[in-house]
């Protein structure tokens, strides 16, 4: 089998990559910049494409794959941006469509659970959605124009609604990022906000895993949350970490407004998740 990773020098992309490589699929690494990449194994093929540029036949230009895992989107760091709404939902559109419609047979992508909006408790992936940040608005609305191209072309879509990942390589504004770059300096205190946020929480490794196995084992899934299934609070998060790494840093609560974005407490209902790694 061949596999596309767009987005495979990024945060969640890399995880998948080397999850990949321990099958003997063939991989396509697309990224803006091959040399991110680094050393590759020969059943790896590294491809430099600007996803926001127009070309005749993507699908070729990918060497026709037959599963895209589709990690690439831009202005991660912001999920108040208006770009993810006006630039980033229409060319992804654009780039999705083509691959579809040139034969592109199965998709996995990652949703996010920001396209839930403001729900606190155990969240399912059957109820309805009401993002309210132009992250989760044009993620939300990328999905349902999936959907409907599902109605004019036979392919297979997984959509992975992702909730908190955390890990190697994230983000530097991510909450685990902080904490560790805070270590790294020498800080003695890691600044934070009340730290009683319930969220769901989950290694990036674990979030690789389940999009692999969507590409390569499942097939006909949709949407399927995630997540770890738990809610955990933000300090109790921190603690973990500190006390999991053996980190001397001590964390100070209230020096920062959580965000007004997210709900109190909610996390994944994994049912559909553990059924599938049964």
């Amino acid at each position: 089998m061949r596999i596309a990773i767009t987005g495979a020098s990024g945060f969640i992309g890399h995880h998948v990559r080397k999850e990949l490589q321990r099958t003997e699929h063939e991989i396509v690494l697309v990224a803006r910049n091959g040399e991110r990449i680094g050393s590759i194994l020969p059943h790896e093929l590294v491809v430099e494409a600007n996803l926001h540029h127009d070309r005749d036949n993507w699908f070729e230009f990918f060497s026709k794959p037959d599963v895209l895992v589709h990690l690439a989107w831009g202005g991660l760091g912001n999920y108040l941006a208006s770009q993810h709404v006006d630039t980033q939902l229409p060319s992804q559109s654009s780039f999705l469509g083509s691959l579809i419609g040139s034969g592109l047979k199965k998709l996995v992508i990652p949703g996010t659970c920001y396209e839930y909006g403001i729900c606190n408790g155990e969240l399912l992936e059957t109820q309805s959605t009401k993002p309210n940040t132009p992250y989760g608005i044009a993620k939300d609305m990328l999905r349902r124009r999936l959907e409907t191209l599902q109605d004019r072309h036979t392919y297979d879509l997984s959509w992975g609604r992702v909730f908190y990942p955390y890990g190697d390589g994230q983000s530097e504004k991510s909450l685990y990022s902080q904490l560790k770059a805070a270590v790294l300096r020498g800080d003695r205190e890691f600044l934070m906000g009340s730290g009683k946020q319930a969220l769901d929480f989950i290694p990036v490794e674990a979030v690789a895993k389940t999009l692999c196995q969507l590409a390569t084992k499942f097939s006909g899934v949709g949407i399927i949350n995630i997540g770890s299934g738990r809610p955990q609070t933000v300090i109790d998060f921190v603690n973990s970490q500190i006390s999991q790494h053996r980190w001397s840093i001590v964390p100070k609560l209230g020096c920062v407004p959580d965000r007004d974005y997210e709900s109190n407490s909610f996390w994944a209902n994994v049912e559909k998740l553990d059924s599938l790694e049964k």
